[in-house]
């Protein structure tokens, strides 16, 4: 009951404590798995030379270098619990694994493994929890067995349980069951002095980091906190370290000489002096994704990396910006902002908040809470102070703050801001700017009355006064301009833009430089009372051009702040006759939107500006004279075509990159295949966001861009040497030495030696083929020049032997013709002949009949010895007709004349007779019946029946003339 009272009491009076924490939180970045896609839980974090950070993470090492994350397993594919560098070692402990990555041929990591030399009997360990370096040697932790690395080979010491193992400033120290804080002293562990109250599960160390002088701090899990100095362990102790000793602290790091940062399971992390008070708490409502903390580490910036149980986060704890929430989790719109009587009022959406301050020169340092001022809640839009008293602009009226309470002036409408005129002091008449226009109030025995008197147009939001005018700008109706007339009475008249300066929106007036400057979407003017108008800025147009900006503010120092297109920043004229133009890119896209940005400008160290969550407090001159060290990094390096081919893993020797650029010599020649080379870079700088510019020289000489990719290709590379230069630029300009990878594209391989002695030898080749060919050709014109010649020699004896022949031919034809001509001769004369046989034969017969036909009368006569003489001559006369001897002679001469007439015809037809072949015969020579009846010495019908009787024997078809056949006959 005593000890759950104690924690009650503890818990309560951190309250009290922590309700003292400062009101300047840091920027807190997000890193959920999902970003950086490995496993959750992130147990030691470490930074190499170059400032690329490694994590022990679920899922193997991870590594991030501000653009990029990688992981990298182990062979177990185990979790990684710790891990340290050494140079160019990166020693990581796994479960029943432990070894260190290196860089391998390819300048990416690879890994070594030390299980082949720990002896087989040591060889079974659960998870490794610690790797610390001490000397020369490596030491592994793990639950039993402590493995110690030398020259080598492995030695175990085995206990129940080794709780932790450290280092202090000067001893190797581990937390051991038996025996609780021994140190390490010739191959020996030795109890400490008082160690012993460490033994058992009565104090769990946790962490051991240096502290103010040569003492280092012990953190443990619930027990609080212990220095130790050479062998003395004292017991560190305070109200604040009282109060969080039960809050599980998990891990602990230096930030400074004078600054721990303590991380717990339960309630997030602290940040506490070398005296021991807290003098910050961030937890989950502050930005944190996790209040479960396993592991803080401080890089070289002092950013503050935290490993946790669901994520990683980074906290810009040395960065020159905070962010300042005046309602905690409301996060609401940031108006207005006063230090007034050493209290900070902030003036929000919900209303106006007031601290403290401790430290009016560091507003971050005031500790809160903040108190929201009684009557202020409320849309707020503006707070001035006037004749020493706090003015609320407020979206219900104007109201006076006394203390932590607000009172009413008035109330019946809303207002903007307050401004005095003229320069006396108290300032006898103050003016409003309201929803309905200017109301005046005169400032009589201390308070402040209403004259009653107004200027009615719609809402004077923006004004600026100069003597006795006033200027009151609407952001879209246009300017006013109000004068005091006779009487005193306020009048205003509406500026007549001849010039055309004013914009359909944004117009804007403001007091800068002693000047009433106006801003407009076309650029910056300011009044000028010689010319009764206004002209162009020549002050503002050196710096922006014709380019606008939407607010400005003048601080103590003639700086000048400014909002252009939701990006602050701020003219520099520390260095008279010459501003410089700063931005400040971190904010950029957090102010308010056009009409309600707000800048604070207490002082060089603290410039308070309105967001759309709260504020954001700019230590300026911290911020412009963080000349941090920029490095550039080359992280990969892949060739392609249509695969990648990975030829620099972004890992070169620490030795050779312990300054901030990196200059790479490829060895190698990339083939021509591969001509399409991708680059990743990156800068390690973590709580801005880097810039690039590069070139490839032997591709192209002007420098690329300035621009946020940290990736460039280039396709279709020509053979021939290239260097690819790289250099990045933080947000305040900071510039990185130049990064360079020189490298060769190999040419084709057609335009290799080899290619070329190849074309050498194929254009010899093809000169000898040439000339062998033309000297072919030569021949074989030659040859076709002789064969020609023989041709046209053998054509022209072929032309004499064919005009030869032609002419014995022709002899010949003359020949048969004069033969045919002869022999044609021979037949015409034999057919004359044959004819004038004929005829004569057929006049014979003729005249032998007429004179038969003469005799037959006297034949009848009786004159007996007459009778007997003509019988006798009839009888002479009849056996000259029917005698053979003329148609033998006729056969004979008309088968010589007709090609063997009769033989032929009596060789196809030998069924004919004699008489038959003389029809024949006399038919083929075109006889007449009537001369045919003569010569065969019959009929004329008998004729007839003789060639019916023929045409049967010679079995001739009816359509076949005989006559027509017998001319075929012979030929």
């Amino acid at each position: 009951m005593r000890k759950i009272l104690t924690t009650i009491l503890l818990l309560f009076f951190a309250t009290i404590i922590f309700a003292q924490n400062q009101i300047g939180v840091p920027s807190i970045t997000n890193f959920s798995k999902q970003v950086y896609e490995a496993g959750k839980q992130t147990r030691c974090i470490a930074q190499d030379k170059r400032g690329i950070m490694y994590f022990a993470n679920d899922d193997g090492l991870l590594v991030y270098d501000g653009t990029y994350w990688n992981t990298y397993q182990l062979p177990n594919k185990s979790i990684v619990r710790s891990l340290m560098i050494d140079d160019e070692k990166i020693y990581v402990g796994g479960q029943q694994e432990f070894g260190y990555f290196y860089f391998d041929n390819t300048n990416t990591l690879s890994y070594h493994s030390f299980k082949s030399i720990i002896p087989p009997k040591e060889n079974e360990f659960t998870d490794v929890w610690n790797v610390i370096k001490w000397g020369d040697d490596i030491f592994f932790r793990s639950a039993k067995r402590i493995f110690w690395l030398h020259n080598n080979t492995i030695k175990a010491y085995e206990s129940i349980n080794w709780g932790f193992l450290g280092t202090t400033r000067n001893m190797l120290v581990a937390e051991q069951f038996e025996m609780g804080l021994v140190y390490f002293s010739d191959g020996k562990w030795i109890p400490l002095p008082h160690g012993e109250d460490f033994k058992g599960h009565n104090t769990v160390v946790k962490a051991i980091t240096d502290f103010t002088g040569n003492t280092s701090l012990i953190t443990t899990l619930k027990n609080g906190l212990y220095t130790i100095r050479d062998k003395d362990i004292q017991k560190f102790s305070s109200p604040d370290i009282a109060s969080i000793s039960q809050e599980n602290l998990y891990s602990a790091c230096v930030l400074d000489a004078n600054l721990t940062a303590l991380a717990t399971n339960l309630s997030g992390l602290y940040i506490m002096n070398s005296q021991g008070k807290i003098v910050q708490h961030l937890t989950k409502k502050d930005g944190l994704q996790k209040n479960n903390i396993m592991y803080v580490f401080a890089d070289r910036d002092k950013n503050l990396w935290l490993g946790l149980d669901n994520g990683i986060d980074l906290i810009a704890h040395d960065n020159a910006i905070t962010h300042i929430n005046p309602d905690n989790e409301n996060r609401s719109p940031g108006y207005a902002a006063i230090v007034y009587k050493n209290s900070l009022y902030l003036g929000t959406a919900t209303g106006v908040y007031r601290a403290p301050l401790q430290n009016p020169d560091q507003l971050n340092e005031t500790a809160g809470p903040f108190s929201i001022v009684e009557k202020s809640p409320g849309q707020v839009w503006g707070m001035n102070v006037v004749n020493d008293h706090l003015m609320i602009s407020h979206n219900e009226g104007a109201y006076i703050v006394n203390g932590n309470t607000a009172s009413p002036l008035d109330e019946t409408t809303g207002f903007w801001l307050f401004r005095t005129l003229g320069s006396q002091t108290p300032a006898p008449l103050m003016l409003a700017g309201t929803y309905n226009g200017i109301n005046l109030y005169s400032y009589e025995n201390g308070k402040f009355v209403n004259k009653k008197q107004h200027t009615h147009f719609e809402s004077a939001k923006f004004i600026a006064v100069e003597g006795n005018i006033i200027w009151a700008a609407h952001p879209y109706k246009g300017l006013y301009r109000i004068y005091f007339d006779s009487a005193g009475m306020p009048q205003n008249k509406l500026y007549d833009d001849k010039n055309k300066i004013l914009s359909e929106n944004h117009n804007h007036v403001f007091n800068v430089l002693g000047k009433i400057i106006l801003t407009s979407g076309k650029g910056i003017f300011e009044y000028d009372p010689t010319i009764d108008n206004f002209k162009r800025s020549d002050f503002f147009t050196k710096i922006f051009g014709n380019a606008s900006v939407s607010y400005l503010k003048e601080d103590g120092y003639q700086n000048i702040w400014f909002v252009q297109d939701k990006k602050p920043g701020v003219i520099d004229c520390s260095n008279p006759g010459h501003p410089k133009l700063v931005y400040i890119p971190e904010l950029n896209n957090v102010t308010m939107t056009n009409g309600e940005e707000f800048i604070y400008p207490y002082n060089n160290n603290n410039v308070l500006i309105g967001s759309e969550e709260g504020f954001y407090n700019v230590n300026y001159e911290k911020y412009k004279h963080n000349k941090r060290s920029v490095s550039i990094l080359l992280r990969q390096i892949t060739a392609s075509n249509k695969t990648d081919s990975l030829i620099f893993g972004g890992y070169l020797s620490l030795k050779d990159t312990a300054t901030s650029a990196e200059t790479i010599k490829f060895s190698q020649n990339i083939s021509y295949k591969y001509n399409s080379v991708h680059f990743e870079f990156s800068s390690p700088i973590f709580v801005q966001e880097a810039a690039y510019s590069c070139r490839l020289k032997g591709f192209e000489s002007e420098w690329s861009p300035w621009s946020k990719k940290a990736e460039k290709s280039y396709t279709n590379l020509p053979s021939g040497d290239y260097t690819f230069e790289v250099k990045a630029k933080d947000d305040l300009g900071n510039l990185s030495p130049v990064s360079s990878f020189s490298f060769t594209v190999l040419p084709p391989w057609y335009r290799t030696i080899v290619a070329y002695l190849v074309y050498i030898l194929l254009f010899a080749y093809v000169i000898y083929w040439f000339y062998k060919r033309q000297q072919q050709k030569y021949l074989l014109n030659q040859k076709i020049k002789l064969q020609k010649q023989q041709e046209q020699h053998e054509a022209e004896q072929e032309r004499l032997q064919f005009e030869h022949q032609r002419a014995l031919e022709k002899n010949e034809r003359e020949i048969i013709q004069l033969r045919n001509e002869k022999l044609e001769a021979e037949v015409a004369h034999k057919n004359t002949e044959l004819a004038s046989n004929t005829m004569t034969l057929l006049q014979k017969r003729e005249v032998l009949n007429k004179i038969k036909e003469e005799l037959v009368p006297l034949k009848e006569l009786e004159l007996e010895k007459e009778s007997k003489r003509v019988r006798k001559i009839i009888k002479l006369i009849n056996d000259q007709l029917e005698t053979d001897d003329d148609w033998d002679r006729f056969a004979n001469y008309f088968d010589k004349v007709n090609n063997d007439f009769l033989k032929t015809l009596k060789d196809k037809h030998p069924q004919l007779t004699a008489t038959d072949l003389k029809l024949c015969a006399y038919l083929r020579i075109n006889l007449s019946s009537k001369e045919i009846a003569n010569l065969l010495n019959i009929s004329i019908r008998g004729v007839e029946t003789s060639r019916y009787r023929l045409r049967k024997k010679l079995d001739l078809p009816n359509e076949t003339g005989l006559f027509d056949f017998l001319a075929m006959v012979g030929e």
